[in-house]
């Protein structure tokens, strides 16, 4: 394990390795919600020491995926349906101003092979025992395309918003759930084909009704009737 005393100048690259490596785990569920983070155990499960663990940990509390609790202890963050819900409006204003923005300006190097992966998925919803497959490459495409979005807006603090706020709402779960694959995947090709037509409005507009559409069916998985 690399010490403090040897990292010197490597620390910042030390602490991006532990803050992604900390961000899989929890957003991965390994670190689950209301666990409280043990330093020792992590440096050594990391192969870091405490320096750059610590200013991960510092990192992640920033963005709000760890809470500190009243003795000073840091805990993986609970997301409640209000969190996810917040989260997801804040989503709607920040991606659809950035799908506006990145129209005609995302390469058509990444926007052709997402839109072969979306219409393969649209394909393979359709036969029922392909649903998981098509769902995790769903999950896939969804984060390549978002993110790529976000960097084509040409607004860095928009884009690390965005990051930031997508972070937040997977700790509910939600999304990563077999629900509306065939929906998405429509609404996620007309979201790259105006962006590939350099649409500013009709881009802004998909993303918003895409997030929209994911909010009314939060709320109906939650709060419509069960028979």
């Amino acid at each position: 394990m690399v010490t403090d005393a040897d990292a010197g100048p490597a620390t910042p690259r030390l602490t991006e390795v532990a803050y992604r490596r900390l961000l899989d785990m929890i957003l991965g569920g390994e670190l689950e919600a209301g666990a409280v983070v043990q330093e020792r155990k992590l440096a050594k499960a990391l192969d870091v020491s405490r320096t750059p663990l610590r200013d991960a940990l510092f990192r992640l509390e920033g963005e709000g995926l760890l809470i500190r609790r009243g003795e000073g202890a840091l805990q993986v963050k609970t997301v409640t349906l209000e969190d996810y819900s917040h989260a997801l409006r804040v989503r709607v204003t920040l991606e659809s101003e950035a799908a506006r923005l990145a129209a005609g300006h995302v390469p058509a190097a990444t926007l052709a092979p997402l839109r072969a992966r979306m219409e393969a998925i649209l394909h393979a919803a359709e036969a029922s025992d392909a649903e998981p497959l098509s769902r995790a490459e769903l999950d896939a495409v969804d984060d390549i395309l978002h993110e790529a979005i976000a960097q084509a807006s040409g607004n860095p603090l928009l884009a690390e918003l965005i990051r930031q706020v997508r972070q937040r709402s997977r700790l509910f779960g939600l999304e990563r759930r077999p629900r509306r694959i065939r929906e998405i995947s429509a609404e996620h090709l007309a979201i790259i084909d105006a962006l590939a037509e350099g649409r500013s409005a009709a881009a802004g507009a998909a993303m918003e009704r895409h997030l929209t559409n994911v909010i009314e069916d939060l709320k109906q998985r939650i709060f419509a009737p069960r028979g």
